[in-house]
């Protein structure tokens, strides 16, 4: 409309179609014609709303002068005038910016009439023209009508930002039109933002708050690209900075900004491995990256920091807005060194005084602020003291905190731990805090654990709104694992007076814990009252003071935080609902009774019923189940603490666990049970087997066999209960709840073929319930698992009970098996055998068998037996006694025994404390059958006379022995048997007339059976015969479960590989020292550092040293010709050596068993390329993480290490104090390693128990980590799918050997 009335009056030409062009730059003869030109434009842009289509216009058609240069008027560029052509244009626009609203009209004129009056005539005009207009009257403005009017402003003024935004990315401006573009960007975005954001009552948008991303965005993008120093401009921006601080998208730009600008810092300050490589401004999707000079940088950065107020002063809103950002900065700051390049330094993030000489009044000035009743108040100063936590927390690489610092941070600590909104931050920042050189850290070990009881073991209803609860309680969890080891450290430091403010309002109060949380509560005030009773503090009170007397002088001692401690640890074990705060309680509660135990030695027995109540209650999941487990298991390392105070706690557990697996076994829901059953078992057999204890109580001994006969017989109970489908309940209850008899265990059916599922017990991974082609039953595999689980504990609790370890003997827990070497005897005896030579040389060594036979006793065990009656000592005696040489070789291992069959001396009747067993166990590392004999004997008879025996034998007659059929009625119509009965007859009339003819010359002699020649019946009897006729095995019921064995050359070589086979879990572990993470692989290696005296020590406490050449047992894969000592350990369940390449040598010359492998570097990862674990001591923690990636690249392409077990020593007030670190990096060689080592890296706490993070002590250092190790080996083994139990692969190897090598002679023949 207005560029029509223009060209009506000829004073410019106007294509009407093309009215968005600019016109012809030829047109203007001169600059003076170009400025006349403009003003008019510029009149556009002060046009009411209802014009902006003609502002839109001007809009472009300066658009099209700023960024075509061709389209310039030729005058401008003739002249060189295109810097003050620019800064014309930008204040031009800047009139668009100014707010309007719609012309109101009353609806009654029907036309109006307004003056326009032109700044430069046309050509052939002298004068000012002045020219009436008579337009239509608009219609009414409507809300709705004004509201898009505004709108369409709004719109062409972000056009106009954009355009000022592209003139600075594209055009070549001078410092003086720079600084004119700023000047109005600035202009306009104080004028528009200065206003108070709107409430909502305005009709219509507010230009200022819809501009103001817009506006800030451009304004600093320009502002940085201008890379202007200029103070009075930066003084200026900072000046109108503040008065926009009320908004928050201010403090959002600001922000990003500057820690955009912290990041390109941070990369021309350390390196390529730090910040970014562009200045990268990215807010609410819009990312603008500028390639700015190093030095601008800086200066950019430091004015950008200070832009705004102290955040306190800020609103509530945006002070939270201002210390998140704050946070951001100090998150960008320790980023730093945290991903390593490969053979580069990396280099150290900046100290701790470095940032709070930036950030920290700020930050202090928050966390001392009055408390306000604004949520985003709260959220802000609980910010703060998380960035203050997170600055304390990393460690100080070149000077300490400054005093004033720490001070400022322990009083700040001391008001966040009792504040209901600071807490939960406080805690999920200061999980690292306490393993810091910081100093004076460990005197707010009170504080924290004020703040911790409002947490665990039951969250206060202020807490549960402020962040997840899990992650709250996890947090709370990860900082007792860093403080409860420390009270043992200082006892004698005394306590703040008011230390406990706040502690009896966490949660002691009755309405926050129940019942049995109270019961807990006062027994660890009872157990730590019987620690204490030594104390000078206690030796006031007399033994029959009350309870509540006793407490109050606890609670002031020395052991006040320990008593806390473990109160809340074992309170929130009961209350804990998460699956994953459960397990990680349980590995806590296990690392600190052995941390606690030698002070408190009662705190075992207590310990181990309430996790006993606890897996008794059948509620908790499988996963914490299995964790409980473990801890049990590990408590059996101390037992000897048990004894002493808590007696019955062993019986009582097995007697619950046999109780737990008979539940279990008899609910039929095995598929996801069998798991907990089979460690049921192995806890169960573990704290039966430690001490004597049980073989005095015969009522648990019966508990635990039948427990166990019960899973033994699991086939024989399912294939009952499907056979009987009718009955009561009171039968099924009777029948699920009883256990068979002992005996029954030699009466099993037979198993199916070798097909089935008797030898691929793993395989059988499929419920069956019908019955394979043969006819015989398929079973399901959590049914084999149990049972085989069942066998396992059964043979150990026969054959280990009291015989391991073998103390009296050299070897000691090496080995589980005896010495004896049975194979030699049996190829001698082959081999004089075949000669018909059989040595008769009376010296031990020589000495051979007179007769050796193999057989399978119930497809579980292979029994040899050697009779050894030659080598038995008789003293003149006629004939020899039978003895024989019993050797069992099963699951768990292999066994000797020796039995010699002579008369009873009825005189030691009168002693009832002399034993008629006659059997030994043999752990001898030399065979000498005259010895195994002889420590066996029986007292022998003397002159064949003995005491009349003074014992009575009870007569009883039945009831109807009248109705009992003689012997003569039996055998009626039996004619074949009458001889019989007639020879039996006479015979017994002689000995009866024998026995009286003696009685009546001299009653005290024993008549001696004398054979009438040496090749009596009797001397012809096979004493391995007699053997098994006693023992049961050849009675008719079970000689279907004892088969010959063919002694051959083959099978003697199976057994030589099945003594082979580990009989335990046998484990190498690797072992490292490290000066920090950036150690070199040949530090690690080829050329270690001096080994700290401390280190050694840790090394043998994880395992004993032992000579190669002279050790029996497990040892990895090294040997005596490049390795003299190792650190070796073994107990009942496995045997584990530590790996050190700091005792490993090269070969001798000539020595070539290692072949072309000679050098230490292939040597080691040669040796180490099976260890799962790594176990790295390390003096300083600088990039830590980047030496696990290190080793694993050092030690080859083969190498299996998943877990790295960190041990940093902590250095400060006191000595002792080791800091546990385990890193699970998800790499690896293939594809499959790589997503074994995710699912551990995901599922860490399925090994324990040690965690990360944790704090241990010195003295309980060496136990956790070997613990640790050895559960980490076992799980990196079951999630790379490669973890089988050794006595499941000794199971189906003896099947087996049974299945190649039976013999087809009956029983009856074969003996």
């Amino acid at each position: 409309m207005f560029l029509d009335w223009i060209a009506q009056l000829h004073l410019l030409q106007h294509d009407a179609p093309a009215g968005k062009a600019a016109p012809h730059p030829s047109i203007f003869a001169s600059p003076a014609h170009v400025k006349w030109f403009m003003e008019v434009i510029g009149q556009g842009f002060n046009l009411p709303l209802e014009d902006m289509t003609i502002t839109s216009e001007d809009i472009n058609i300066y658009a099209q002068w700023l960024f075509e240069a061709n389209q310039r008027p030729a005058a401008v560029s003739r002249e060189g005038l295109e810097q003050e052509f620019f800064q014309i244009i930008f204040h031009q626009y800047s009139l668009l910016f100014r707010p309007r609203v719609p012309r109101p009209h009353s609806g009654a004129s029907k036309t109006a009439t307004y003056t326009t009056t032109t700044v430069v005539p046309a050509p052939g005009a002298a004068n000012l023209i002045t020219i009436p207009m008579v337009a239509p009257s608009p219609p009414p403005i409507t809300r709705e009508s004004a509201a898009q009017l505004t709108q369409r402003h709004i719109e062409l003024c972000k056009k106009v930002l954009t355009v000022f935004t592209m003139a600075g990315r594209t055009l070549d401006l001078s410092e003086e039109t720079w600084s004119v573009l700023l000047k109005v960007v600035l202009g306009i975005t104080d004028s528009l933002l200065s206003e108070r954001v709107s409430d909502g009552t305005r009709n219509g948008p507010i230009m200022g708050d819809e501009l103001c991303d817009h506006l800030l965005r451009v304004l600093f993008e320009l502002w940085l690209r201008s890379k202007t120093r200029d103070v009075e401009m930066w003084d200026i921006l900072k000046r109108c900075f503040v008065r926009w601080t009320h908004r928050p998208k201010v403090i959002q730009q600001w922000s990003s900004v500057a820690l955009s600008l912290t990041h390109r810092t941070l990369r021309f300050l350390y390196g390529p491995t730090a910040g970014t490589s562009v200045v990268n401004i990215a807010v609410n999707g819009f990312n603008v990256k500028l390639d700015l000079p190093q030095d601008f940088v800086y200066y950019a950065w430091h004015r950008i920091l200070f832009l705004i107020p102290n955040p306190w002063q800020l609103s509530p809103g945006n002070f939270a807005l201002a210390v998140m950002g704050v946070g951001r900065i100090v998150e960008a700051f320790h980023s730093v060194g945290q991903v390593p390049l490969p053979d580069s330094e990396t280099p150290s993030p900046a100290d701790g005084n470095t940032l709070l000489h930036i950030f920290g009044g700020w930050l202090f000035d928050a966390c001392f602020s009055a408390p306000q009743v604004s949520a985003e108040y709260q959220q802000g100063r609980a910010e703060a003291y998380g960035i203050l936590c997170r600055i304390f927390s990393k460690p100080q690489r070149r000077v300490p905190f400054l005093r004033l610092y720490i001070e400022r941070f322990y009083a700040a600590l001391a008001i966040g731990l009792r504040s209901d909104t600071c807490l939960p931050t406080i805690l999920m920042n200061s999980t690292e805090l306490f393993a810091t050189d910081l100093e004076g850290v460990r005197l707010m070990v009170p504080d924290f654990v004020v703040g911790i009881k409002s947490i665990l073991p039951k969250m206060q209803p202020e807490y549960r709104n402020v962040v997840s609860v899990d992650e709250l309680r996890l947090a709370a969890i990860k900082v007792t694992s860093t403080i409860m080891c420390l009270p043992n450290h200082f006892e004698n430091v005394s306590l703040k007076p008011d230390w406990d403010r706040g502690l009896n309002v966490a949660s002691d109060n009755v309405s926050m814990i129940g019942e049995q949380e109270q019961l807990v509560s006062q027994l660890m005030k009872v157990l730590y009252a019987q620690q204490s009773s030594q104390h000078p503090a206690f030796t006031s009170v007399s033994s029959h003071d009350c309870l509540h007397r006793i407490v109050p002088l606890i609670l002031q001692s020395a052991f006040q935080l320990k008593y806390y401690i473990l109160e809340l640890l074992l309170m929130s074990l009961r209350t804990e609902t998460s699956s994953y705060n459960m397990r990680y309680l349980l590995h806590l509660i296990n690392v600190y009774v052995v941390e606690d135990v030698p002070f408190c030695p009662g705190l075992v027995g207590t310990v181990v019923k309430l996790i006993q109540d606890k897996i008794l209650t059948m509620q908790l999941s499988s996963d914490v189940t299995l964790v409980a487990f473990d801890v049990l298991m590990d408590f059996v390392g101390l037992y000897e603490y048990v004894k002493r105070d808590s007696k019955n706690v062993a019986r009582e557990l097995v007697l619950a666990l046999c109780r737990y697996a008979d539940t279990l076994n008899s609910t039929g829901n095995l598929a996801q049970k069998y798991p907990l059953v089979v460690q049921a078992y192995d806890c169960m057999m573990r704290w039966v087997m430690v001490g004597q204890w049980i073989v005095d109580d015969r009522d648990c001994q019966h508990a635990v066999i039948a427990t166990l006969s019960r899973g033994i017989t699991i086939f024989e109970r399912e294939i009952e209960t499907n056979s009987q489908s009718e009955g009561s309940h009171e039968k099924k209850k009777r029948r699920d709840t009883g256990f068979p008899p002992t005996k029954q265990l030699f009466q099993l059916p037979n198993r199916a073929s070798k097909g089935g599922s008797g030898n691929q017990s793993n395989d059988a991974d499929k419920a069956t319930s019908a019955t394979n082609k043969n006819g015989m039953a398929m079973h399901r595999k959590e049914e084999i698992a149990v049972k085989m689980a069942a066998e396992y504990c059964m043979s150990q609790f026969v054959n280990q009970l009291g015989n391991f370890p073998p103390w009296k003997d050299q070897v000691g827990p090496t080995r589980t098996s005896t010495l004896l070497d049975d194979l030699s005897l049996i190829k001698a005896w082959k081999k004089s055998k075949s000669s018909n030579a059989i040595s008769q040389q009376n010296n031990d060594d020589g000495a051979v068998a007179k007769r050796i036979q193999l057989f399978l006793l119930d497809g579980r065990v292979i029994a040899g037996l050697m009779d050894i009656s030659d080598l038995v000592e008789t003293n003149g005696e006629s004939p020899k006694s039978p003895a024989v040489v019993l050797i069992c070789r099963d699951t768990t291992g292999r066994y000797s025994w020796t039995s010699c069959l002579r008369y009873e001396d009825l005189t030691s009747k009168a002693s009832p404390a002399t034993p008629r067993s006659t059997s030994s166990t043999s752990s001898s590392p030399k065979y000498n059958p005259t010895l195994l004999v002889r420590a066996g004997s029986s007292p022998t008879l003397h002159n064949g006379h003995l005491v009349k025996s003074t014992a009575s034998i009870p007569v009883a007659e039945a009831v109807n022995w009248m109705a009992l059929p003689s012997l003569e009625q039996l055998l009626i119509g039996k004619p074949e048997k009458k001889s019989d009965l007639e020879r039996m007859t006479e015979i017994t009339s002689l000995q009866q007339h024998a026995e009286q003819d003696i009685d009546q010359h001299d009653p005290l002699q024993i008549p001696k059976a004398a054979p009438e020649s040496s090749h009596s019946p009797i001397d012809q009897t096979p004493s391995e015969r007699l053997f098994m006729s006693q023992l049961g095995f050849l009675h008719t019921k079970n000689r279907n479960n004892v088969i010959p064995l063919r002694i051959t050359d083959s099978l003697i070589s199976e057994l030589e590989m099945l003594d082979m086979l580990n009989e335990r879990d046998c484990i190498s572990i690797s072992t490292y020292f490290a000066q920090s993470g950036n150690t070199t692989e040949k530090e690690l290696v080829e050329q270690p550092p001096e080994l700290s005296q401390s280190y050694l020590q840790f090394l043998y406490s994880l395992g004993w040293p032992v000579k190669l050449s002279e050790h029996r047992g497990y040892r990895g894969k090294v040997d005596s010709a490049i390795c003299d000592v190792i650190p070796y350990y073994a107990d009942r369940m496995v045997e584990v050596v530590f790996h050190n390449p700091y005792f490993l040598h090269e070969p001798k010359e000539g020595d070539l068993s290692w072949g072309a492998v000679s050098r230490l570097p292939k040597l080691h990862q040669q040796v180490t390329q099976d260890d799962h674990v790594c176990i790295i001591w390390i003096e300083d923690m600088t990039n830590w993480e980047s030496l696990a990636h290190r080793i694993k690249t050092m030690n080859g392409v083969n190498s299996k290490s998943m877990v790295y077990i960190f041990i940093n020593p902590l250095v400060g007030a006191v000595d002792g104090l080791y800091w546990i670190r385990i890193s699970i990096p998800s790499v690896g060689n293939t594809p499959s390693s790589i997503v074994a080592s995710q699912r551990l890296k995901e599922n860490a706490l399925i090994f324990g128990p040690l965690v990360d993070g944790m704090i241990v002590s010195r003295h309980a250092l060496g136990a956790m980590v070997r613990n640790t190790a050895i559960s980490a080996h076992q799980a990196c083994r079951v999630v790379t799918d490669s973890f089988t139990r050794p006595y499941v692969i000794r199971k189906h190897f003896i099947e087996e050997m049974a299945h190649r090598h039976s013999s087809k002679l009956s029983l009856s023949e074969y003996v």
